[in-house]
C-alpha cells in the first residue's frame, strides 16, 4: 500500500502578509499535490469579520471547501477561540477515520495548542495512528508540550504499530530530534534521507526548519518541499510511505 502525505501551516487561509484572501489557491495546490492524507495547522473554523471582508470566502466551512470530492473524510479540532471564531489543526484523508481526539496541550492563555490525533486502516488489517500538531513558540512551552506528546504516544499508540506525527514544530534548533528519535522510536523524512531537516520558514526565503513529518513502523521512499512562495508563510512538506514487507 502506497501513501502519500502532506503536511502545511496555511495560515488561516491567508497570504504571508495576511492581506489577501488565498484559500482557492491552497486548494488548488493541495489537488495538484494529490495526498492521501493532509495535516493542516492554522485551519480557520469560522472568522466573522473575515467572511465579511472577503467576498470569496467560502459559505461552507473553510475545511470542507478545502475537503471538496478529493478527501472525503476530514477532522477538525478547534485550539484559539475568538470572538470573531477559531482555528486550530485539521486532517483531510481518502481513508476513513477513527477514534478523533483533540488534546488541549496549551501550557499558557497566550498561545493555545493541540494535538489531533486519529487512526486510519491499512490494507493488512494495522491502524496507522495519526497526529498533527502545532508547537508553541517558546523553548520553555515547547519542552513542556514535548513531554505532552511523549505522554500521549506512549499512553495510546502501541511501539509496534505504525505512526505519522507531522506539523509545525517551531523547533529551529532540533531540540526534539533526541527525544523523539530515541525515546519514541521516531524518524524524520527529510533528517533520515538527506540529514538535514527542511527549511521551510518564511517562505520567501526559507531559513527556518520549522516544519516536520515523522514516522516509525513505514518505510519512506521519498521526500519533497512545495516552493509554493505566495501562498502561506510556510512550504508544505510532501512525503511518500509503503507498508513493510
Amino acid at each position: 500500500m502506497k501513501l502519500r502525505v502532506m503536511t502545511f501551516n496555511i495560515h488561516k487561509g491567508l497570504n504571508i502578509t495576511s492581506r489577501r484572501h488565498i484559500l482557492p489557491e491552497i486548494k488548488t495546490l493541495l489537488q495538484e499535490a494529490r495526498p492521501d492524507i493532509v495535516f493542516l495547522q492554522e485551519v480557520q473554523g469560522e472568522h466573522l469579520k473575515r467572511k465579511a471582508k472577503f467576498p470569496d470566502w467560502p459559505e461552507l466551512s473553510p475545511l470542507e471547501y478545502l475537503a471538496d470530492d478529493q478527501w472525503e473524510h476530514f477532522f477538525y479540532g478547534r485550539n484559539c477561540v475568538h470572538d470573531h471564531g477559531h482555528h486550530g489543526n485539521a486532517l483531510l484523508s481518502k481513508l476513513p477515520l477513527s477514534q478523533k481526539v483533540n488534546v488541549d496541550i496549551s501550557i499558557n492563555n497566550l498561545s493555545s495548542r493541540g494535538l489531533l490525533y486519529s487512526t486510519v486502516e491499512l490494507e493488512n488489517g494495522t491502524p496507522l495512528h495519526l497526529i498533527c500538531t502545532h508547537f508553541g513558540l517558546f523553548t520553555k512551552e515547547r519542552k513542556e508540550q514535548f513531554q505532552l506528546l511523549n505522554e500521549f504516544i506512549e499512553t495510546h499508540i502501541p511501539l509496534h504499530e505504525p505512526l505519522i506525527l507531522a506539523g509545525d514544530f517551531n523547533d529551529w534548533r532540533s531540540a526534539s530530534l533526541k527525544l523523539l528519535n530515541k525515546k519514541l522510536l521516531l524518524t524524520e523524512v527529510f533528517y533520515d534521507l538527506s540529514g538535514s531537516h527542511a527549511k521551510t520558514f518564511p517562505t520567501p526565503m526559507p531559513l527556518l526548519k520549522v516544519d516536520r513529518i515523522y514516522y516509525r513502523g513505514l518505510s519512506c521512499h521519498s521526500a519533497s518541499i512545495l516552493h509554493a512562495t505566495s501562498l502561506s508563510d510556510h512550504c508544505p512538506l510532501v512525503a511518500e510511505f509503503t507498508e513493510f514487507d
